[in-house]
């Protein structure tokens, strides 16, 4: 895989349809070398530096597995850690001693004052505007289930949030025909959506809006939720479990997808709540598989921005 283009990764649309190919095709075959326990070392005397400014089980093990399992060395550094400085300050500091860093915040606006400074590729590990790795792990999953993502029917039930954002962006331009929705006052930012739209006319796949769960899904392929109350919200669960019990992915709304529909959660979840226990253990539940996935796409995009580094 030659180098990415961009420095950075913070939304996923700093690639085009051939990069972002190339990372699926990466972690593909990353993922079979590590099956046969077939060692790398392409970062090898490397440093990436993993900041947390939220909580994380998924997210920290997959980077530092995935920073190790090419060679490198992982810093961890978390907020409770280290004193507040301005963003700009924070990574020029860090360009001093590691080759690259990731960053889970909360308001994008961090990690774009972080790139207008730094010198070294920053990766958004989550915002509250973007998901972009569990994304390219999602499209991973569909991939690897349908063999081509052209014409994969996608339905997104539930908050409109950083992941449908990041889903938007991302797998429409890789033909995938999505379809959500969301309650209303829960629909995913406007500017994202008319971006996602040019991107699928350019990449061949489709974007469609529902506020009703069952019509968003009739005859998907596979079906995603999130949880209703993102990091940062839970002054309004009690409310918003209220407004999203009809989004709830249960037994009756994956009647009305495929017959063999895969079910897709990014988790955490909570049982019960966005997602029925019979779905989470589903025969068909990719969940498991999707969180495999973050560590697969994250060395491949790992290994394309530190390319020559």
């Amino acid at each position: 895989m030659m180098k990415l283009r961009s420095k950075h990764f913070l939304s996923g649309a700093e690639l085009d349809r051939g990069e972002l190919d190339g990372v699926l095709k990466l972690a593909e075959t990353l993922r079979s070398e590590r099956a046969r326990g077939a060692p790398r070392r392409d970062l090898e005397r490397k440093h990436v530096a993993l900041v947390f400014e939220k909580p994380s089980l998924r997210t920290r093990v997959s980077f530092t597995v995935a920073v190790q399992e090419l060679g490198g060395q992982v810093v961890e550094l978390s907020s409770i850690g280290r004193k507040k400085e301005e963003p700009e300050d924070t990574v020029r500091v860090l360009e001093g001693y590691v080759h690259a860093m990731m960053l889970r915040t909360h308001e994008h606006s961090i990690l774009e004052r972080m790139v207008a400074k730094s010198a070294i590729p920053v990766i958004n590990g989550l915002s509250d505007t973007h998901h972009p790795c569990q994304a390219l792990a999602d499209v991973l999953t569909l991939e690897q289930e349908y063999k081509a993502l052209k014409g994969v029917k996608l339905a997104y039930v539930g908050d409109g949030n950083n992941v449908l954002h990041s889903l938007l962006l991302i797998a429409p331009f890789l033909g995938v025909d999505l379809s959500y929705a969301c309650p209303k006052g829960f629909e995913p930012h406007s500017f994202i959506v008319n971006q996602a739209k040019a991107r699928a006319k350019e990449g061949g796949g489709d974007v469609r809006a529902f506020v009703d769960p069952t019509a968003a899904v009739k005859g998907a392929d596979a079906i995603y939720t999130d949880v209703w109350t993102s990091m940062g919200f839970e002054q309004e669960e009690t409310d918003r479990d209220t407004v999203f019990a009809p989004y709830r992915l249960d037994r009756e709304l994956h009647s009305h997808a495929a017959k063999d529909a895969i079910v897709m959660h990014c988790m955490p979840m909570i049982r019960g709540k966005e997602i029925s226990d019979e779905m989470a253990d589903h025969p068909r539940s990719a969940l498991f598989r999707q969180s495999e996935n973050r560590l697969h796409v994250q060395k491949a995009l790992l290994l394309g921005l530190m390319r020559g580094i």
